[in-house]
This record gives structure tokens, sequence and C-alpha cells, in this order.
């Protein structure tokens, strides 16, 4: 069984050689770029650029899925507006948002044609030249709608907006969400094997569970079911709470964070009856950034141990993490199995 199979059969609950290891959502670090004599923004506008960036992962880690694109704001580029960086990092600056207010988004009719969208298909047509006779899985990234309202609009009015009347926020994900279904498309047409929807500003310390339910639930929903290719969705940060209705979303794969405990999701899963398999959760700062691969082998094995059904990270890699220690999750997981049946 290949590895495409391997991980599309675990997001479907079907048969498995061993559980994958791959990344929900994209990897970029500064390694990558440095092996690539790449700039960030070659990364992100240039489709050998960005192939070769996103390949790298693949070449030096055996991490089974390439992730494309490697940038977290890359939708607001439809919009005509650029995510600016410090000079010298990938680190974000946060400067004023696009629009004032949820009111005054205007949703451009060519988005799928504007921005990084025509870099990230002639990208894909160069990863499955290179990747498709090795059968690695191609990932496509989304951003969900309410954390793309929040890229355009400043997060702080989004927050006090849904303390009170919310109207104007719903109105304003109706819209967004009409054309993340045309990114599903757009996915769906360039032949990528699986989607991720990464939300994190839908994270439970900013909408708490009945919000979640009312207000981005049904788009999350809406998204999943224009699929017709495996989905899986991302949501940053401790979401205990929540975990019922993020599992009741009907996405084939739920990506959580270090905080939430596999085995608690797992029961939690079981009690609503959801099909959905849980991926995870590697820590992204103590462990895979900042400790040794033998810590890190360790806590991969504390995952399997725990049921995971795709061990990866618990959220975006720091972008200074070293591939050695990507790498040290496929080791454990090869550790693992390989110990399980010489039992």
């Amino acid at each position: 069984m290949d590895i495409r199979e391997n991980l599309l059969n675990a997001l479907t609950n079907r048969e498995c050689v061993k559980t994958p290891v791959t990344a929900f959502p994209a990897v970029l670090t500064t390694q990558q770029l440095s092996m690539a004599n790449a700039t960030f923004d070659g990364a992100c506008h240039d489709a050998e650029t960005m192939a070769e960036v996103a390949g790298l992962l693949y070449d030096h880690t055996s991490i089974e899925g390439i992730t494309i694109p490697l940038d977290l704001w890359f939708e607001v580029e439809s919009f005509d507006y650029i995510v600016q960086r410090q000079e010298g990092s990938l680190t974000p600056i946060v400067t004023k948002a696009p629009f004032e207010a949820p009111a005054d988004i205007e949703i451009p009719e060519d988005f799928i044609c504007k921005g990084q969208f025509p870099t990230i298909e002639k990208a894909s047509e160069i990863l499955h030249e290179r990747y498709d006779d090795k059968n690695v899985p191609l990932i496509g990234e989304v951003t969900g709608a309410f954390t793309l309202l929040t890229d355009l609009v400043d997060l702080g009015k989004i927050i006090k907006m849904l303390n009170s009347d919310y109207v104007e926020v719903d109105d304003a994900l109706e819209e967004l969400n009409e054309i993340l279904i045309d990114e599903i498309k757009f996915y769906e047409d360039i032949g990528v094997d699986c989607i991720v929807v990464n939300d994190p500003s839908a994270t439970s310390n900013i909408v708490k569970p009945n919000l979640f339910a009312d207000l981005v639930q049904p788009y999350l929903m809406e998204l999943s079911d224009a699929m017709n290719i495996p989905g899986v969705l991302h949501i940053c940060g401790d979401t205990n709470s929540n975990l019922e209705n993020m599992l009741s979303c009907e996405y084939e794969g739920l990506s959580i964070s270090q905080e939430v405990d596999i085995e608690y999701a797992k029961e939690v899963k079981e009690r609503i009856g959801s099909d959905t398999v849980i991926c995870g959760n590697l820590a992204i700062g103590e462990t895979l950034l900042m400790s040794g691969t033998d810590n890190i082998n360790q806590e991969s094995k504390k995952c399997l141990e725990k049921g995971v059904d795709i061990l990866g990270p618990s959220c975006n890699v720091a972008y200074e993490t070293p591939l050695i220690n990507i790498k040290e999750m496929v080791n454990a997981r090869d550790e693992y199995f390989n110990n399980a049946t010489k039992k």
C-alpha cells in the first residue's frame, strides 16, 4: 500500500498499513527557504519556487503529504491586500485591516484568478510531475470563513460584534463562504487528494461553543458538503469545550491542538457516533521546535499509544523548526510499528 492510499484510507476509516504521518496545515520553515535559496515572496509568487520549497519537506523528512500554499494569509491577496513581514523574518507585521467593518468587504468577482491562485495552480502541476510516481499525497489548504473575516476586518471589532448583534458578521460569512466553495472546486480541479480547512480564529477562547454552533459551524459544514474528496478541519488552541461541535461538522478528519487530549477526543467521538478521525497533536513549541529528537520520538509514540489516527503537528510549525525534528515523527512511527510487528 503506497503512502497516498494509506493516508486516504486513514481518513475514510479503512484499513491502513500503519498510522500516516503528515501535517495539517502547511509547513514552511526558514530551512526550506535556505535550502532552495529562496525568499518568502518567491515561495508565494513563483510557481517553481513554491513547488521546490513545498517538496523539500517530503524530500528531507519523508512526511506523507505536501500541502500548498505556504502562506497562511494567501487569500487576502485576492482582495488586493498583502500581509507585510518583519525584515529578515517570516513574522507578519500587524497593520491596519483592509476593511473597517464586515459590511464594507468587497468580494472580487475574479477571486480565484487573483493573488496567489495562479501560482498555486502552476505549482501543483510541477508537484504532480515530480511526486505522482512516488504517490505523495497533495493537500490543498483553505482558510475558514470566520478566520478569513478576521483577516479582512480587525479581530477586536469582530469580537465586540459577537457580544452584541452579529447579523452583519453572519451576512459577511455567508458571502465569504461562497468564494471558499469556489476555492474548494479550484483545488479539486488541480488534483489535490484532500483539503484542510484551517480556521484558527474560531478557537474556543474567541468563539464559545453555543455561538460556534449557531454562527460558525453551519458554514464549516457547507464547505465539507461541497467537497468531493476527503476534508480535514483544523482549529487551534484549547477546543475541549467545543469538540462535540467540531466533530459534528462532518469532515473526514479533525486536526487537534496539543491542549486537547487524544483519548478524550476519541471518547467524545465515540459518544456522539462521529466517523471523523483524530489527527495531531505533537506540541509545536516545546517539542518540535525546542526539544531534541529523543523527546520528539517519545512524544510521537505517546500520541500513537493514545490511538491517534494520523500523527502530525498540533498546529502550524514554527518557522525555525529544524526539518530533522519533523522527520523524527516519521522515524518514531516506523519504530512503533516495527516493534509492534515483532511482538
